[in-house]
């Protein structure tokens, strides 16, 4: 992204999705894209401009924004580093440290929480693979346990 190199070439971003579009891509796994209008500079990323990374998937996203961000980042070569005035769209790990346009609210008296202040008990059920993610959602990201919780 660094160096403006990839796979394909655009001459705007509707145009680069279109193409993407025709080869059978969705939005998730569009190929690297250099968007270049005919006629205009090298779009290589350089000191000073603004990425602004809206990623959903937290854990694709943390890797990449290290590897803008961090100056010590080795998670893999990188053939070029610039310093970015970069925002993520949300917070991906609290150990990231920069701007963030929506930074994660403290959810207080979740359904979760409710139910066990009120000595209701609760089944959450969900195949392997997912279990995480009923935790994780249905206690609005918080690792604390409640009380009369198991886990089979």
């Amino acid at each position: 992204m660094t160096l403006a190199q990839g796979e394909f070439q655009a001459d705007s971003a509707v145009a680069g999705l279109q193409a993407a579009y025709a080869r059978d891509e969705n939005d998730e796994f569009v190929k690297a894209t250099v968007i270049r209008a005919a006629g205009q500079a090298d779009a290589a990323m350089e000191d000073g401009d603004a990425l602004i990374f809206m990623n959903f998937r937290a854990d694709r996203a943390r890797e990449i924004t290290r590897a803008f961000v961090n100056a010590d980042f080795d998670g893999f070569a990188r053939k070029k580093t610039v310093k970015l005035d970069f925002v993520m769209l949300t917070e991906y790990a609290a150990d990231i440290k920069v701007a963030c346009a929506y930074p994660p609210a403290s959810l207080e008296n979740t359904f979760g929480e409710w139910m066990a202040k009120n000595d209701k008990t609760q089944l959450r059920i969900s195949e392997t693979e997912k279990y995480a993610h009923v935790t994780f959602f249905l206690t609005a990201a918080s690792k604390s346990r409640l009380k009369a919780k198991s886990v089979f």
